[in-house]
């Protein structure tokens, strides 16, 4: 009897499961991280995240599904926010991404990684579920999907990026593109 009066005196004492409520002393909104320069001169650190992409053209809640197709296309009344998200993300057609330092741009993939690769492909061919299986020679024990994004980087190598103490291997010599 006594030690259950004692447990609820506990559990109401309030000891556990306290919370602070946060600083909500923040009068302008912190701006995010960026490193473009067309999103500097356009973000507005006084106005909240949706209005500054509204303004750049940009939807803040890209899910939200809106009935009304005004809304959705939704740009600043000159017009200037639908160029600005156009110039801002236009995707490239092929999926080389330009890097950031000198070696990723002069060598795309490394040289282990590399070795790597031409050790599977030498085993398996273009065989990446068995690749994925071979814990002998994938000692990483990359995934089936890892190993194919890795295999078609290898496989897009110029000659010039290719290093010279990696043989390519034969069997997979038709699946190169010819530059």
């Amino acid at each position: 009897g006594g030690n259950a009066k004692s447990r609820n005196k506990k559990r109401r004492s309030g000891r556990i499961g306290k919370t602070k409520l946060k600083n909500r002393s923040y009068k302008v909104f912190k701006p995010p991280q960026y490193e473009d320069n067309t999103i500097a001169q356009t973000w507005d650190p006084r106005k909240s995240a949706s209005y500054n992409l509204e303004q750049m053209g940009l939807k803040s809640h890209a899910n939200l599904n809106d009935t009304n197709a005004s809304t959705c296309t939704s740009t600043s009344s000159d017009g200037k926010g639908a160029k600005v998200a156009a110039q801002l993300f236009d995707i490239p057609d092929s999926d080389v991404i330009p890097k950031r330092t000198k070696s990723d741009i002069y060598l795309p993939m490394s040289v282990n990684d590399q070795q790597y690769m031409a050790r599977l492909f030498a085993k398996h061919g273009d065989d990446y579920k068995k690749m994925s299986w071979d814990i002998k020679l994938n000692d990483m024990q990359h995934t089936e999907h890892k190993l194919r994004k890795m295999g078609s980087r290898y496989l897009l190598l110029s000659e010039q990026e290719r290093a010279e103490q990696v043989t390519f291997p034969e069997n997979v010599r038709h699946l190169t593109v010819s530059k």
